[in-house]
């Protein structure tokens, strides 16, 4: 006699991967609820800190309405956001060119390796009083910091995604009669994407530290100047405000990148515990 065979129902394979697909969106939510009520809880109820240093949670969304009300937050926005734009995309071009090229070619390597890794190890922001001077108060010393804090996570994100190709799969190719263009191209390319995705979404971040940099020395606009403005003048609801969008702004971004690679690179499987 046959045993029977156990099988789950559709419904319930689709709500496990659903659940699994959002507990984490879930669990961040529920622990920024829980911030935010402690927050609001310690300062506006139990007087923790004193309010001028550091104000509670609904003083500092008063504090963004009355900025976006005035078009002073909006404006900023629109001239960080063009400048983050511009130096992102150029350091996501060069980025993974470069990467590229570290990664599969050991006579690139062998040249540009020095002094790639010299550069990485030099504090990319004390480079932004150097630009102001050279450059002057454009926008070409902010879009430079920018391409700069996100270029070398994209870059060596993708040498390493290269470099971690599964050797037995070229020889395969390889066997197969692939060319090397057609190995770099169809093997080692696609087994990179999901690396390179992790890398540009490393750069979103880098790139808003990048904005805040680059409008603090030299800016009279856009929202890392607004900070420092809004703190010079103890107005640190508003500053504390504009620092909590540009997170949510580089979360969104990062989440954007993640929901890419997830649907370009469905193969590829974070690497987390599953229990």
């Amino acid at each position: 006699m046959t045993a029977p065979v156990l099988t789950a129902a559709p419904g319930g394979f689709r709500l496990r991967a659903a659940w699994d697909a959002t507990r984490w969106q879930l669990a961040v939510l529920a622990e920024l609820v829980v911030i935010l009520l402690v927050w609001q809880y310690l300062q506006a109820v139990v007087g923790f800190w004193n309010p001028v240093f550091l104000p509670p949670p609904t003083q500092v969304w008063e504090a963004l309405v009355g900025m976006s009300e005035s078009g002073v937050l909006w404006a900023s926005l629109l001239y960080s956001s063009g400048n983050a734009v511009v130096g992102f995309v150029i350091a996501a071009v060069f980025g993974v060119f470069t990467g590229l090229l570290l990664g599969s070619s050991k006579l690139f390597y062998d040249i540009a390796g020095g002094p790639f890794w010299t550069l990485y190890a030099t504090p990319r922001i004390a480079f932004q009083p150097l630009l102001v001077l050279w450059m002057g108060f454009g926008n070409g010393p902010k879009i430079l910091i920018i391409f700069l804090m996100a270029y070398f996570p994209i870059a060596i994100s993708t040498m390493d995604g290269i470099r971690g190709v599964d050797a037995s799969v070229v020889k395969a190719a390889r066997v197969y009669g692939a060319s090397r263009a057609q190995v770099f191209f169809k093997v080692q390319l696609w087994a990179a994407l999901p690396m390179i995705l992790t890398g540009l979404r490393m750069g979103v971040a880098r790139a808003m530290i990048g904005i805040v940099v680059g409008e603090f020395i030299g800016g009279s606009e856009g929202l890392g100047y607004l900070i420092r403005k809004k703190a010079g003048e103890l107005q640190l609801d508003a500053a504390i405000g504009i620092t909590i969008m540009l997170v949510v702004i580089a979360v969104i971004g990062m989440a954007v990148l993640n929901l890419v690679k997830k649907t370009v690179a469905p193969w590829y499987i974070e690497g987390v515990v599953r229990r």
